[in-house]
C-alpha cells in the first residue's frame, strides 16, 4: 500500500501540485495496486473456522469469492443453512456457497457426534443468529472452486481450515487450476509435535498419537494436495507446531466485543463458547484456524521453512494414519510455519479485529490520499453489499 505520509516528506509542494493531474489520470493504477486478493474460504464448520471466516470477511486485503463447506465437524448439507444465517447477520450477501461431499475420499474417518453437535446447533446459545436470512447460491463445492479459480482475472488465494476433501476433488476435476492459485494456506498436520487425536479418550483417537484431526479425517485428500505442491501449487501449512504457540484469552474476547464491528462481535461469541465450554472457563484457548488466517494475511507473523511432507494413508486409523511425515533430501512441496508470534506484528491478539479497521483505507492526508480514499471506500462498500451474478 502506498504510504502517503512518507511520499509527502520527499515531494515538494510545487512538485505535488504539478503531479495532481497525473494522479487523477492514474486513479485506475492506484486502485489496481490496492485491489484485494480474491479468496476462497474452505472450512469444515468449526467454531474457530467461523472465527477465521469473520476475520477474513472484515479483512480489506481479501475479497471472498466463494465459501465452501468440507465434511468434518460440520455436515455440509445442513450446515449451509446456519452459514446463510451467519452471513445474514453480518449483512454479507452475494458470496456463493459450495456444499462438499459428506464422506472422505477414502475411508470412514469421522468426528464423534459430541463434537459435531456444536456445528449442528451453531454453538447456541453463545452465538445468536437471525431466524431467517436471504438465501444464497449453492453449488457442489469442488465445482465452485474450479469455476471461481478459472473465472478469476487475478490469481486466487485459498484458505483451507478443515479436511482437504473439497480441494482434492477440485484438483481431480481440473488440475490446471494450479496455474491460477496464488497460494493455499492450510491449517493441518503435526510435523515435529504430537498430534491432537488423543484429546478424545476412546480408540481410534486415543491410540493415534501422531495425527492432527484435519489431515486424519481425509488423509488421501491431504496427500493429493501435497502432491500438487510438487507440481507447482504453492502450499503454506500452519500445523499444530504453530497453533500450539498461540492462544486467546478472556481479555482478548472482551477486546473483540469492545471493537464492536459485526465480525468482531460474532468472533467474540465463538471465543466465549470455547473458553466457557471447551476450556471450562480456564484461560486461554487455542483458535487454530484463526492463526492460519492471520498467517495468510500477515507475512511477518511467522517465518516458514520449506519441507517435503507426505501423509500416512495406509496405516490403521488408530495407529499412525494421517501422520504428516518429513522426508529428507527431496525437493520441498510445502512451506511450513513453525513459530508464529504476535511480537512480529503491530497488533496483539486482542487487537486482531480493531487493527483491520485502521488498515481499511489510507489516511486522506493529501489530494492523493483523498483520491485513494474514495477509490478504496467505494470498493469496500461494494464488497460488503455485492450481488454476485451467476
Amino acid at each position: 500500500m502506498i504510504n502517503i505520509s512518507h511520499l509527502l516528506k520527499h515531494v515538494s509542494k510545487a512538485a505535488l501540485l504539478i503531479s495532481i493531474p497525473a494522479v487523477v489520470c492514474s486513479q485506475s493504477a492506484l486502485a489496481a495496486s490496492l485491489k484485494p486478493t480474491p479468496l476462497i474460504f474452505d472450512d469444515d464448520g468449526s467454531q474457530d473456522g467461523m472465527t477465521a471466516l469473520a476475520y477474513m470477511l472484515a479483512n480489506p486485503k481479501f475479497d471472498i469469492q466463494a465459501i465452501t463447506i468440507a465434511q468434518g465437524i460440520a455436515r455440509p448439507e445442513s450446515f449451509v443453512n446456519n452459514l446463510e444465517r451467519m452471513l445474514g447477520r453480518l449483512n454479507v450477501s452475494g458470496i456463493p456457497i459450495g456444499i462438499g461431499r459428506s464422506t472422505p475420499l477414502v475411508g470412514k474417518n469421522t468426528f464423534p457426534e459430541l463434537i459435531r453437535f456444536g456445528a449442528d446447533t451453531f454453538w447456541f446459545p453463545f452465538v445468536q443468529l437471525p431466524d431467517t436470512a436471504p438465501s444464497v447460491v449453492t453449488r457442489a463445492a469442488a465445482e465452485l472452486i474450479v469455476e471461481t479459480v478459472k473465472q478469476s482475472s487475478e490469481p486466487v488465494a485459498i484458505l483451507a481450515t478443515g479436511p482437504l476433501t473439497n480441494i482434492a476433488e477440485a484438483l481431480r476435476l481440473d488440475p490446471t487450476i494450479i496455474n491460477n492459485i496464488a497460494v493455499i494456506e492450510i491449517m493441518g498436520g503435526a510435523v515435529f509435535v504430537p498430534g491432537n487425536l488423543p484429546v478424545l479418550p476412546e480408540p481410534p483417537f486415543s491410540t493415534n498419537s501422531v495425527a492432527e484431526f484435519n489431515i486424519w479425517i481425509d488423509p488421501v485428500a491431504a496427500q493429493e494436495v501435497f502432491t500438487a505442491g510438487q507440481q507447482g501449487l504453492k502450499i503454506q501449512l500452519t500445523p499444530l507446531d504453530a497453533t500450539n504457540q498461540i492462544a486467546f484469552s478472556r481479555a482478548d474476547q472482551q477486546a473483540w466485543l469492545t471493537t464492536a464491528t459485526p465480525e468482531s462481535e460474532i468472533a467474540a461469541e465463538f471465543l466465549d463458547f470455547a473458553l466457557t465450554i471447551i476450556q471450562s472457563n480456564n484461560d486461554p484457548n487455542p483458535a487454530w484456524d484463526l492463526v492460519s488466517a492471520i498467517n495468510l494475511s500477515e507475512p511477518n507473523f511467522s517465518l516458514e521453512i520449506p519441507l517435503y511432507l507426505e501423509v500416512d494413508t495406509t496405516s490403521d486409523p488408530g495407529s499412525t494414519q494421517g501422520q504428516t511425515r518429513t522426508i529428507p533430501n527431496l525437493p520441498a512441496n510445502v512451506l511450513v510455519s513453525l513459530n508464529p508470534s504476535f511480537d512480529n506484528l503491530p497488533f496483539g491478539p486482542g487487537e486482531v479485529f480493531s487493527y483491520l479497521q485502521t488498515k481499511s483505507v489510507p489516511e486522506p492526508a493529501s489530494t492523493t490520499g483523498l483520491l485513494v480514499l474514495g477509490t478504496v471506500s467505494a470498493s469496500v462498500i461494494m464488497r460488503r453489499s455485492k450481488k454476485k451474478v451467476q
